[in-house]
């Protein structure tokens, strides 16, 4: 890259492994204040990049060039003004995309651009010399006060950068291609229980359960970015769960492994466990009920708190009823078909009231079976709120209580004919 006392107005573009017919239209157009470079062999690239002999303001990679965003992470590692073109086939550039979005840094250095439109190449390398130059110009302000003495006041951006990643509040650390950890922040320090200085070089799959080990190697050796739940230590009882996102990354050294990401979800799966716990225990409880609902002669339903309508009815029904499950369901089958002509009003306001009263309740009407038999039941019904404090639905059970019911009628009416009498005979 050129120093402070080049020609500002003077700029290089390095072409490697690019067609010659391409190198040659983007020479044909250029500027005379624009200089283009070839090179054969991303070896000649590498090489030049790390002996700093590199001096250019854009690098251009052509499409036979393999794993072209590791080469541009290596040349950015070096110098991060220089600014990155990537050609690539349109079958390529998906997975470029992905890479460069999650390779840390390297999106604000690289440009991809699909070979479908490589006649923006003219233009999209302009625009990457004046970025490249302002990020100079930058780099020069900082070191300034420096070179004036001012050393002890200047604004060490490298320093500053990696200090952000020390306190950021999510934990992340780097492996080596074998999964040993080569940095790790201080959230990723409190998420692991562990110091750096103790950690380092030593593999990140030993603080997890072994039989996650397995799902973790896979994860780390995936192309992919890879996203998952992982439990540490070895307490399976009282487990520590971390998500983790696990990325490709080179190294300064120019050496490949993996960016991890790690994130505390232990209070969310463990909510996330007892809501799934609960929802099973109520399930267990419910059948529990119908089963036995069925054994002492019960009939198990649930309808709209407001319409009133069934949305579940036991088997037993129609055994009772005479009426199959499904008719059960029809629109205003409870109250127009079900209830007694003469019980209708007053179950209905029942029912009415003490579902706006949120208010559990019991109440005696007779039904109607299809053979005209007149029937005497005890529902019992429970209201059921929404997360809004209204009703939502009605569950509860029919006892048929008609022997009991017929009994105390007849009890009645024999009371009233003594009483009667008595009165006669007086």
């Amino acid at each position: 890259m050129q120093t402070a006392g080049d020609n500002s107005l003077r700029s290089r573009v390095t072409f490697v492994e690019v067609k010659p017919e391409r190198v040659q239209r983007v020479s044909a157009k250029a500027t005379p204040r624009l200089e283009v470079l070839t090179l054969d062999s991303v070896e000649q690239l590498l090489t030049a990049s790390s002996l700093g002999t590199l001096d250019c303001e854009v690098v251009v990679l052509g499409v036979a060039l393999k794993e072209p965003v590791r080469v541009a992470q290596h040349i950015q590692k070096l110098d991060r003004n220089i600014q990155i073109i990537i050609l690539a086939e349109s079958d390529q550039a998906e997975s470029y995309r992905r890479q460069i979005e999650f390779s840390p840094f390297l999106a604000d250095a690289v440009k991809l651009l699909s070979v479908d439109n490589i006649e923006q190449l003219e233009d999209v390398i302009g625009r990457s010399v004046n970025r490249a130059h302002r990020r100079c110009s930058y780099s020069r302000r900082l070191e300034a006060p420096k070179s004036a003495g001012g050393a002890g006041q200047a604004w060490d951006a490298s320093q500053y950068l990696d200090s952000v990643l020390d306190n950021a509040p999510i934990g992340m650390l780097t492996l080596d291609a074998n999964g040993r950890i080569q940095t790790l922040n201080r959230r990723g320090s409190e998420i692991l229980n562990v110091s750096e200085r103790d950690v380092l070089d030593t593999p990140f799959k030993n603080f997890f359960m072994p039989v996650d080990r397995i799902r973790l190697d896979r994860a780390l050796n995936d192309n992919e970015t890879y996203v998952g739940h992982f439990r540490i230590g070895g307490d399976s009882e009282h487990p520590h769960f971390v998500e983790i996102t696990a990325s490709e990354y080179v190294a300064r050294s120019g050496q490949p492994g993996n960016l991890i990401i790690l994130h505390d979800v232990t209070d969310r799966v463990t909510a996330e466990r007892a809501r799934t716990r609960a929802a099973t225990a109520l399930q267990a409880s419910e059948d529990r009920f119908h089963d036995l609902a069925e054994v002492l002669r019960l009939i198990p339903w649930e309808g709209d708190a407001s319409t009133h309508q069934l949305t579940f009815v036991g088997e037993l029904a129609e055994e009772f009823t005479g009426y199959p499950q499904s008719a059960w369901y029809e629109e205003d089958f409870w109250s127009q078909k079900l209830v007694h002509p003469d019980d209708r009003k007053k179950a209905m306001k029942t029912r009415r009231n003490n579902s706006r009263r949120l208010q559990n309740f019991d109440h005696e009407y007779r039904i109607v079976t299809t053979d005209e038999r007149v029937l005497w039941v005890h529902d019992i019904v429970n209201v059921v709120r929404d997360e809004n404090a209204k009703p939502s639905k009605l569950r509860g059970f029919m006892v048929d209580v008609t022997e009991k019911k017929e009994r105390k009628l007849q009890k009645k009416a024999a009371a009233e004919r003594i009483a009667g009498h008595d009165d006669g005979g007086a």
